[in-house]
Order: structure tokens, then sequence, then C-alpha cells
């Protein structure tokens, strides 16, 4: 959807520098952005097909993040890792994305958004009492 609602074109202009590569300040500008979302982190357990599936969702840093950060697997391929987050809300979205292949361990406050809409989701989806 379109934001602009309304445009007016001044009479001003400008020369561009011509060595000037619009679409490499863009490529920075856009990592740099990106970079300054994430103000806080969770550390989460994922599962092999969380990670896979983490790939599949999230942008390339908290991917990246998520690859440096993770911890040995466990007996059953499980790896711990912190992951870069916007805010609790927006963590919240994107973790459910992931189902049962993600755990969040911390920060408490996200864990326990995470479980209260697990909780609403099985009270959803429980088949019908007799």
């Amino acid at each position: 959807m379109n934001q602009i609602l309304e445009l007016t074109a001044l009479p001003e202009s400008f020369a561009r520098p011509a060595d000037f590569d619009l679409a490499a300040w863009w490529r920075g500008h856009v990592v740099d952005f990106r970079a300054g979302l994430h103000r806080d982190e969770a550390t989460v357990r994922l599962s092999p097909r969380g990670r896979k599936r983490l790939r599949e969702v999230a942008c390339e840093l908290v991917v990246v993040a998520a690859e440096t950060t993770a911890g040995p697997p466990d007996a059953d391929g499980w790896v711990t890792a912190v992951l870069p987050i916007e805010s609790l809300t927006h963590a919240h979205g994107e973790l459910l994305r992931l189902g049962a292949q993600v755990e969040v361990l911390a920060p408490a406050e996200l864990r326990d958004m995470l479980a209260a809409t697990a909780v609403d989701l099985a009270a959803l989806y429980a088949p019908p009492a007799h």
C-alpha cells in the first residue's frame, strides 16, 4: 500500500556526483537501518527444524546472530542462541512463526507472552467436549 498521500514537486534541483552509486548507498542504508531496529535480544533454544525455518522467515541479521551465537547441539540437536529483537511485541509475532521449534529462555516477559498465546491456541483448537 502506498504511504504517500500527497506530493508537491519543488523547482529546486541538484546534480548527483558522477561517482555516487545510489544502489550501493541504498544497500548500506538498509543494513544500517535494520541493525538499528534491533535494540534488545532474546535467548532461545532452536530445534534443527527451527534453525532451518529461521532462515526462511527472519532477516539476515537475525539468522547470522543465531548461527554465530549458537552453542553446541544437545542430544536432540537443539541449540541455544541469542537473537537480536526489535521489541517484545515484534519478537512475539516473529517467533510464533517457528511454532514449537523454538523455546524462549529469556526475557521472561517474552516467554510468558508466547506461553499465553500457546494456551489460547490450544483452547481454540481443542476438540469440542462431548
